[in-house]
C-alpha cells in the first residue's frame, strides 16, 4: 500500500506534484484524516487499481464496458429499523431547530455478497470504479469535480434518486417537493464553494436524468446538476491547497457545512462500524499533468473484521419521511450492471 498522508502533508503532495506536472492518483477520506497519493508511475496494481471514464465524459453517470456482467450476490442484513429512526429524529430536531437545512444520514449495513471486493470492482460498470486490497471498493456514478488544461472547472452534484420501473417515474422525482428542496439546496451549496476557488460561476445545467442499471436488470434514476467556473491560469501550481477548500463534498454532508457537519457526526454514532464513514463519501481523482478528474466515492463496499458492509445514506429535508428514506437507503445497496 502507499503510505498515508494528513491532511497538510498531502496538500503539499497535490501542490508539489501540480507544479511538476507529475500525473498522480489521490483517493482522500471523508473527514481528510487518511489519504492515499501515489504518483501513477509507482502504482502497484497488485495492491490499488482504478478504472475511471475518460475525462471528456466526465460527469455524465453512464457507462459502457466490456466487463463479464456481475454475477454475485449481494444481500443486505438490514439495521433495525428503530436504530435508523433514532438518527433521524436527531438530525429532524436539528433541521426544525434551523441548524441545518439539509444533512445527508448514511449507514453501514453487513451484507453477503459472493464475490470478493477485487471481484466486484472488476465486474462492476460504472464511471468511476476504484479498489485497495484489503480496504474497500467502490463504483461511483457521481463526478466531484474536472478541471480542463486552461482551468475550466465544473461540478456535478447528484441529489434524487428514484425507481425507473414506477409508471411516470421521471415525473415523479421532478415534481417531488422533498428532492426538488433537496437537490436545490446542494445546488446553491456547491455554487458558492466553487466561488471560494473560481469565477464567472454558473449553473450550466440544472436537474438533468440519468437512469443506472443494476445487476439485478433493473433501473434507478439519479438526478444531477452541472455548475461550471473559470480558475486562475496557475492552477495546477496549487492544486492541493484550493482543492481541499472545496471538502469534504456538499453532495455527501448538507448545508451549511461547518454545523451539519457535527449534526451527522452525531447522528451516525449507532449507524457506522468502528471505522466510521472513512473513505466513504470521500473523493478520489487523477490529475494527468493537464487535467483533472474525480469522483465522489459513493457505492460503496468496504471490508471490516465482521465482514463486508456496504455504506449507503440520503439526504434529509424537513420534508423527509422516515419510511420513504430508510427504503431509499437500501434502494442504493447494488453492484451497477451498465
Amino acid at each position: 500500500m502507499p503510505p498515508a498522508f494528513n491532511s497538510s502533508s498531502a496538500i503539499a503532495f497535490m501542490n508539489n506534484a501540480g507544479r511538476a506536472r507529475r500525473p498522480f492518483l489521490f483517493v482522500l477520506s471523508y473527514d481528510l484524516s487518511k489519504n492515499y497519493l501515489v504518483p501513477l508511475d509507482e502504482m502497484n496494481p497488485e495492491t490499488i487499481r482504478y478504472n475511471f471514464t475518460p475525462w471528456e465524459a466526465a460527469g455524465i453517470p453512464s457507462v459502457t464496458s466490456s466487463a463479464p456482467p456481475f454475477k454475485g450476490k449481494l444481500t443486505p442484513q438490514k439495521i433495525p429499523f428503530e436504530t435508523y429512526r433514532k438518527a433521524f429524529r436527531h438530525v429532524l430536531e436539528n433541521l426544525r431547530a434551523g441548524n441545518s437545512f439539509l444533512t445527508n444520514l448514511t449507514l453501514s449495513t453487513p451484507v453477503l455478497c459472493t464475490a470478493s471486493l477485487e471481484e466486484v470492482f472488476e465486474q462492476a460498470q460504472a464511471p468511476y470504479k476504484l479498489w485497495i486490497k484489503g480496504e474497500f471498493t467502490c463504483f461511483s456514478p457521481e463526478t466531484f469535480v474536472k478541471v480542463s488544461e486552461t482551468g475550466q472547472i465544473s461540478t456535478f452534484p447528484m441529489k434524487g434518486t428514484g425507481s425507473a420501473d414506477q409508471e411516470n417515474a421521471e415525473e415523479q422525482l421532478r415534481s417531488n417537493r422533498k428532492e426538488l428542496y433537496e437537490h436545490t439546496t446542494i445546488v446553491d451549496l456547491l455554487r458558492n464553494d466553487l466561488s471560494r476557488v473560481a469565477d464567472q460561476v454558473r449553473v450550466e445545467r440544472f436537474r438533468y436524468l440519468n437512469k443506472i442499471r443494476k445487476a439485478d436488470g433493473k433501473e434507478i434514476l439519479q438526478m444531477s446538476s452541472e455548475i461550471r467556473g473559470q480558475l486562475p491560469a496557475e492552477w495546477k501550481d496549487t492544486l492541493g491547497t484550493w482543492f481541499f477548500e472545496l471538502l469534504p463534498a456538499g453532495s455527501i454532508c448538507g448545508a451549511p457545512k461547518v454545523k451539519t457537519l457535527e449534526i451527522i457526526r452525531e447522528a451516525e454514532k449507532e449507524l457506522h462500524t468502528g471505522k466510521g464513514r472513512g473513505f466513504y463519501s470521500g473523493v478520489c481523482g487523477v490529475f494527468d499533468g493537464k487535467t483533472l478528474n474525480s469522483a465522489v466515492m459513493i457505492r460503496f463496499l468496504e471490508e471490516t473484521e465482521q465482514g463486508p458492509v456496504f455504506k449507503s445514506g440520503g439526504g434529509i429535508t424537513h420534508l423527509s419521511d422516515v419510511c420513504q428514506e430508510y427504503a431509499e437507503v437500501y434502494q442504493k445497496i447494488y453492484v451497477p450492471a451498465g
